[in-house]
């Protein structure tokens, strides 16, 4: 478990800087013209932290999916439940989402449906190794009774 828990603080620091990143971009968009509205300094840095955290979170987190006596549903429904948890907070806190915004609902229903696919392509690629492990069993158990 220590292992796990380098590699997340590996992984979430790498996503704390690609969020970072993307949170510069972001920002660069939507005040890059000079008829934007005026942004503070304070403004700017929580959104860059913000970006930093929302990176950070989904990629250290990415962690648990190695945690092997786990099943892939309880893997991803946790990873799940700690990235929409810090989305939620993080959101919140900037003041972006509100339950009667229609646009809080559009952002849970995709964040449902990505982690079902996530889910399902995880399901469909170990059904696929395992089966090719057994056909490989079959194949091994087949040739010592031959010999």
């Amino acid at each position: 478990m220590n292992r796990l828990i380098k590699k997340g603080i590996v992984l979430a620091t790498i996503g704390f800087w690609i969020g970072l990143a993307i949170g510069v971009f972001i920002s660069f968009l939507a005040n890059g013209n000079a008829d934007g509205p005026m942004v503070f300094a304070g403004e700017i840095l929580l959104k860059l932290l913000a970006g930093g955290i929302y990176g950070a979170i989904p990629m250290g987190g990415s962690v648990i999916y190695e945690i092997e006596e786990w099943s892939i549903f309880r893997a991803t429904a946790t990873h799940f439940v700690i990235t929409f948890s810090g989305f939620i907070i993080l959101a919140a806190v900037q003041g972006w989402l509100r339950l009667d915004n229609p646009i809080f609902w559009i952002i849970s229903v995709a964040f449902l449906v990505c982690y079902f696919l996530i889910w399902l392509f995880n399901y469909l690629a170990y059904r696929k190794y395992i089966r090719g492990m057994n056909d490989d069993i079959r194949a091994i158990r087949s040739n010592k009774q031959i010999n």
